[in-house]
């Protein structure tokens, strides 16, 4: 909707900027870490390992002393699980305890707000060994422990939590749970248990943190694309509805409503996925809130329908790394209308405001925007910095999005680019970079892993220092 006026951004407005330890820490087998999922899972040989990412794990102190710089309020990294547990329970390591205490001191001394993600992809190993991980219910139990462990030890200084990071990623890609099997509809059905116990998980640890926490604020991290219809067609309209509810709503549903929507739920249970549910457990989903909502936001889709045919069966499904078409339900299709990333993500600002509305009208819970941002190859030249204004011009765009929603009424916490510096890309690895620094390797060789500012880096430091006015 066009206004007269657009809104400043607030003045407590977090300015931020997010990581993840598993791309950036780097330190994989040091000072007694255990394994994760993502430290044994089958290697691309044609991308590097997380065995030294960006090394911040060594670098930390420098990598902060560019934040403050950059003038960030805000930023979101998250804590490796196996680093404070190194088998997922049980002992306590107490060299990963202090790595964490010297990062978060070095962002309260820079005026910085740590945002703690308590879990992002890196599952122990040890618990997959012990019980199968995520689809045992002993899992529960051990998230909500090592999440208590943290409110207990770093508490005092972080206020922000966000629990699981796209737990709906992670119930579509098998080895983040620990799966071996190549069973699709197996593996679908494993994800959609691991799901149901994750978000039991999260409502335990939401009142943990409030109990724990003295002003503590925590929500879960999904990642939402906006979803287009591909046409006026009844059909792809309706295919359009059920992509909404069976592939983005359906997470925030229980974490925030304590339910299984209809139209989910049927899904379920039309293919012999829906979860024995034990009592209390909706019990459990509904008592327990979260206080925020935070999303990670790169690409739209467009959706078309997809009938059933004689050769096209309920359950039939593609998944392209997430499902990308299901018979008797939709297909991604190509959208023409936008420009996309050297990967094929297409960029629309537009579609983050539309998400920002989306979910303000059906959950009414403050937003932060905890992932988004602009991945592409560069080199660093022999002179000068990185030029890189598509970044600077993807970031203006989404955060003028963030100001027209914020003009009709959204509540906004903060917005963290992804990412501060260049990290190993999940998929990717090194050669695609999203920072606003610049780390000096290559895919396989290290080079110096010395930091220079980027174009961006400037363009961010006077976006935060003007808060936001020359978004316009």
């Amino acid at each position: 909707m066009e206004t007269k006026t657009i809104n400043s951004f607030p003045k407590n407005f977090l300015w931020g900027s997010a990581t993840a330890a598993f791309q950036c820490e780097g330190a994989a087998y040091e000072d007694g870490k255990g394994l994760s999922v993502m430290d044994v899972r089958e290697q691309n040989p044609k991308i590097c390992n997380y065995e030294v990412a960006s090394d911040h794990y060594h670098h930390f102190k420098e990598d902060v002393a560019l934040m403050k710089e950059c003038g960030l309020k805000a930023y979101r990294f998250s804590i490796a699980w196996t680093r404070i547990f190194p088998q997922g329970n049980g002992n306590v390591n107490q060299l990963g305890v202090d790595f964490y205490n010297r990062l978060i001191d070095e962002l309260v001394a820079a005026n910085i707000t740590p945002i703690v993600t308590i879990y992002h992809f890196e599952y122990p190993q040890g618990l997959i060994e012990q019980y199968g991980g995520w689809l045992s219910r002993k899992s529960i139990d051990d998230y909500v422990n090592y999440a208590s462990f943290l409110f207990k030890t770093y508490g005092d200084r972080v206020k922000y939590w966000i629990t699981i990071n796209e737990q709906d990623h992670v119930v579509h890609m098998p080895f983040r749970l620990g799966l071996k099997g190549d069973d699709l509809y197996e593996n679908e059905k494993a994800g959609f248990l691991a799901n149901h116990h994750m978000c039991i998980a999260a409502a335990k640890t939401f009142k943990a943190c409030h109990e724990l926490v003295e002003g503590g604020k925590i929500g879960p991290a999904v990642c939402f694309d906006m979803m287009y219809p591909t046409s006026n067609r009844p059909a792809d309209m309706m295919a359009w509805l059920d992509a909404m509810e069976i592939r983005n709503y359906y997470v925030l549903d229980l974490n925030v409503k304590g339910e299984y929507g209809g139209v989910f739920k049927r899904y379920l249970e039309d293919r012999g996925w829906m979860p024995k549910l034990q009592e209390g457990d909706l019990a459990c989903l509904k008592e327990n809130k979260p206080d925020f909502i935070g999303f990670n936001y790169y690409a739209s889709k467009s959706i078309s329908a997809y009938p059933l045919s004689d050769k096209n069966k309920i359950g039939d499904m593609v998944i392209k790394l997430l499902p990308a078409e299901e018979a008797g339900i939709y297909k991604v299709v190509k959208n023409e209308n936008l420009n996309a990333t050297l990967w094929g993500w297409e960029i629309d600002d537009i579609g983050l405001e539309g998400v920002c509305r989306l979910l303000w009208e059906r959950y009414r819970l403050p937003l932060m925007i905890t992932e988004n941002g602009f991945g592409n190859k560069e080199v660093m030249p022999e002179e000068g910095m990185i030029q890189d204004d598509d970044r600077i011009d993807y970031l203006h765009r989404h955060l003028l999005a963030v100001k027209r929603a914020m003009n009709v009424g959204v509540e906004f916490i903060g917005y963290c680019n992804w990412s501060f510096m260049d990290i190993v890309s999940g998929h990717s690895g090194f050669s695609k970079r999203y920072g606003l620094v610049y780390v000096n390797r290559d895919e396989f060789d290290l080079k110096d892993l010395s930091r220079s500012k980027k174009k961006s880096f400037y363009w961010y430091q006077e976006t935060i220092a003007c808060n936001g006015e020359n978004i316009k």
